[in-house]
């Protein structure tokens, strides 16, 4: 019998059957370095944090799954070439994001999928539900 989606992720206007577990929506690393200077000082430079340094990480945990027409709906998005797609959550996130990674994996359960998926985003429409004006 087939898992009536009932999750809260869109992503190309397909709807994931259920909620990503983990959901990982905010691996945003600074962009900055370090350098040792004589005396022990260290001298940092700051460069902030820009939209196309946010990354994405999705999976199906262990109680998660994906029906497989959703699979086959993200495996095309995926196996096309330099697309980029829209990406709603729960959390208020609006983005548009490109499919970095996308690996699912047949399950005994019938035509349930667990999978991961690595997205990377490119802009940011509304970040935690408020307007992104960020670079």
């Amino acid at each position: 019998m087939p898992l009536a989606a009932r999750g809260t992720v869109y992503l190309g206007g397909v709807r994931f059957s259920t909620d990503p577990q983990p959901y990982e929506s905010y691996e945003w690393p600074k962009r900055m370095s370090e350098h040792p200077v004589l005396g022990g000082k260290v001298i940092i430079q700051d460069f902030g944090t820009g939209k196309h340094d946010l990354t994405i990480t999705l999976g199906s945990g262990q109680n998660q799954y994906l029906e497989k027409s959703v699979v086959v709906a993200l495996d095309a998005m995926y196996r096309t070439k330099g697309a980029t797609y829209r990406l709603t959550d729960w959390l208020g996130n609006d983005m548009t994001v490109f499919i970095a990674a996308f690996k699912p994996t047949g399950t005994f359960l019938g035509t349930l999928f667990t999978y991961t998926m690595t997205l990377r985003v490119r802009a940011i429409a509304a970040l935690f539900g408020n307007a992104y004006a960020g670079a």
